[in-house]
């Protein structure tokens, strides 16, 4: 058993050192719209409309990032923006529900987001969010080395299954956050933001996000009504270790 233990303990660390490691390259590629980091994303068809959603609901704290601790997706392409917009409805929510949007994501410890949380009953809390790196001296498989922070929260009360249009807007250091148009949030940096990757995270519920529209100024910098599949997932894929590799492992760690 405490063999089992010690191999379980040894593959869940390579998984996670393997997916530190890729997720440095993806700031880089563009094959795809969307990268997940975790979860199950995808693009549902449901009576002929079509969404993203996440589909596990449950999460797990591996605490290397926040973005990791949830289950969340990512997108290719780094955009500076003054207005970001979206759809989003929240289902099958647990006891504690957490649902963000996260922008200006310059890795999986580095971002702004707007948060929403809630209980079994309601979504009562929305708040604006920072992760920073704790220690930039560590290596990134440190565990728990980042911060969040609440720079702005309000009560609210919204209801699960309700579909709800969230809009983020930048203008200069004042970054503000409306729901169906109006602004519940806002708060104010000390400097302006340069820009970064967008996505969104969730944990203990079933989340459907539709019709993402980014300006910067008038331009649409990036879009997507999520009308086809477009998400980059890391698979896997493992196999069961030889008595020789056990032993092997058993001697390693006894060293």
């Amino acid at each position: 058993m405490t063999t089992m233990r010690f191999i379980i303990k040894k593959v869940n660390y390579f998984l996670v050192l393997l997916f530190l490691f890729v997720s440095s390259s993806i700031f880089s590629q563009s094959y795809y719209t969307w990268q997940q980091i975790s979860g199950n994303w995808s693009v549902v068809s449901d009576n002929k409309e079509l969404y993203l959603r996440e589909n596990r609901g449950r999460s797990f704290n591996f605490d290397y990032s926040p973005l990791i601790n949830h289950n969340s997706l990512i997108n290719n392409q780094e955009v500076a923006f003054t207005s970001l917009s979206h759809t989003f409805a929240i289902n099958a929510p647990a006891s504690s529900t957490t649902f963000f949007t996260f922008f200006n994501a310059l890795d999986y410890r580095q971002f702004y987001a707007v948060q929403f949380t809630g209980n079994a009953h309601s979504i009562h809390t929305i708040a604006l969010i920072q992760s920073t790196i704790k220690d930039t001296t560590l290596p990134k498989q440190a565990k728990g080395n980042f911060i969040i922070t609440t720079l702005a929260a309000k009560e609210v009360s919204l209801e699960y299954g309700t579909t709800y249009t969230l809009t983020i807007t930048v203008q200069g250091k004042t970054i503000s956050a409306a729901i169906d148009n109006a602004q519940v949030l806002s708060h104010t940096l000390n400097e302006e933001l340069e820009g970064g990757k967008i996505g969104f995270a969730s944990k203990n519920c079933i989340p459907i996000i539709d019709n993402l529209v980014v300006y910067n100024g008038k331009e649409i910098v990036f879009a997507d009504d999520f009308s086809k599949e477009s998400i980059k997932k890391i698979v896997l894929q493992g196999r069961k270790l030889t008595p020789q590799e056990v032993e092997e492992m058993k001697k390693k760690k006894n060293k």
